[in-house]
C-alpha cells in the first residue's frame, strides 16, 4: 500500500494539486515535494517513499538523468518511479522503461482525473 509518495518536480504547484487529489482519493497517502533532481538526491539520502512520481522537464538534471541516479542506488531500487509529465511520447516512455521506470503518465488535466489515474497506480504498486 502507498503511505509516503515523494514528487520531484520544479513546478511548485504540482505538489498543491498532487496533495489534493491524494485527500480525494482517500488512502491516507502523504505527499512530500522535492523541487527538482539535485533536492530530490538530498531528500533521498534520509527518506524513502513508497512511491516516486518525476517529472521529465526540469531545468539541470532532466526526470531520465534523475531516474537513472535513483536507480543506481541498491537501497531506492525497489521504489516504483513514475514518469510524471506534460508531454509523454512513445520513444520517451520506451526509454523511461529500458531505464527502470515502473510507467510513465502524462499530467492529467483536471484533479479528478489525477483521482482517478492514482487510484489505478495505487493497485499496480
Amino acid at each position: 500500500m502507498v503511505r509516503s509518495i515523494l514528487l520531484i518536480d520544479d513546478d511548485a504547484d504540482e505538489i498543491d494539486i498532487l496533495n489534493e487529489a491524494v485527500e480525494m482519493e482517500g488512502s491516507g497517502s502523504t505527499c512530500d515535494w522535492a523541487e527538482g533532481a539535485e533536492m530530490a538526491y538530498g531528500v533521498l539520502r534520509v527518506t524513502r517513499p513508497d512511491l516516486i512520481l518525476l517529472d521529465y522537464n526540469m531545468p539541470g538534471p532532466n526526470g531520465l538523468i534523475c531516474l537513472e541516479e535513483i536507480k543506481k542506488r541498491k537501497e531506492l531500487q525497489h521504489i516504483p518511479v513514475i514518469i510524471y509529465s506534460t508531454c509523454i511520447d512513445y520513444s520517451l516512455q520506451q526509454e523511461a522503461i529500458s531505464k527502470g521506470a515502473f510507467r510513465c503518465i502524462q499530467k492529467p488535466t483536471s484533479v479528478y482525473d489525477l483521482v482517478k489515474e492514482l487510484k489505478n497506480l495505487f493497485t499496480q504498486v
